[in-house]
């Protein structure tokens, strides 16, 4: 395996990592969108006074109990538009960290293909691996970046009294939806490495800490007799 395959992979665990992460992002935003859309259904019902007793049941002997129902019902829905600000938040820095990694890739396999002499039959099989692998980086950055620009301006200027709208957007806010932009089999199944070049992989790497392992006795054996 060349010394650009193994950084590649190296770059695309930590592009994997970052993936694992937009799984929470939108496992967390569906949660606040759920209760943003909850929470605001139930404020008209308390502002109406015909429906008080009804709605406030033995509650309505008590003082101030409804404005400090409703006072409650405002916070959280302040407190859910916060999370969501920082959600989206975070799937920047995400395609952030998405473009930095596919951008390194990028710059390993043009400096590997400018300075490229004579290759080997296995040099040239680990290069076009590294090409493949550059290539679904691409791919899926692209995906996430039209994913997070549409729910971006799925949210943009929510309001709590909107309901139709806050409840649209919960139900289109996932990637996996009809309108979302994501292709979960693509990602998921990644890029297998071929049996050949992971078999070489293995073997280099299993080298490379034997030696290591033979490096660090042969110090210890120098010091002990001195």
């Amino acid at each position: 395996m060349t010394a650009t395959t193994k950084k590649c992979l190296k770059l695309h665990k930590l592009f994997v990592a970052e993936l694992a992460r937009s799984s929470q992002l939108e496992t967390e935003g569906s949660r606040v969108l759920s209760s943003l859309a909850n929470v605001s259904q139930r404020i008209p019902i308390l502002l109406k006074d015909d429906d008080n007793s009804k709605v406030m049941g033995v509650l309505q002997f008590s003082c101030s109990s409804q404005a400090l129902l409703l006072q409650k019902h405002f916070l959280a829905l302040e407190t859910s538009y916060g999370f969501l600000t920082t959600i989206l938040r975070d799937y920047q820095e995400m395609l952030r960290h998405l473009r930095s990694f596919t951008n390194e890739c990028v710059t390993l396999v043009d400096q590997h293909i400018t300075n490229d002499g004579d290759s080997t039959e296995d040099e040239s099989a680990a290069m076009t691996f590294s090409m493949k692998l550059q290539e679904w980086m691409e791919t899926v950055l692209t995906m996430f970046e039209h994913e997070v620009l549409r729910k971006s301006s799925l949210v943009a200027n929510l309001e709590y009294s909107d309901l139709n709208r806050l409840t649209t957007a919960s139900k289109q806010w996932k990637a996996n939806g009809r309108m979302g932009n994501i292709d979960y089999d693509y990602v998921q199944t990644g890029l297998p490495m071929p049996k050949n070049l992971d078999s070489r992989a293995i073997n280099s790497d299993n080298n490379e800490i034997v030696t290591k392992k033979r490096k660090k006795k042969k110090k210890k054996a120098i010091k002990g007799q001195n």
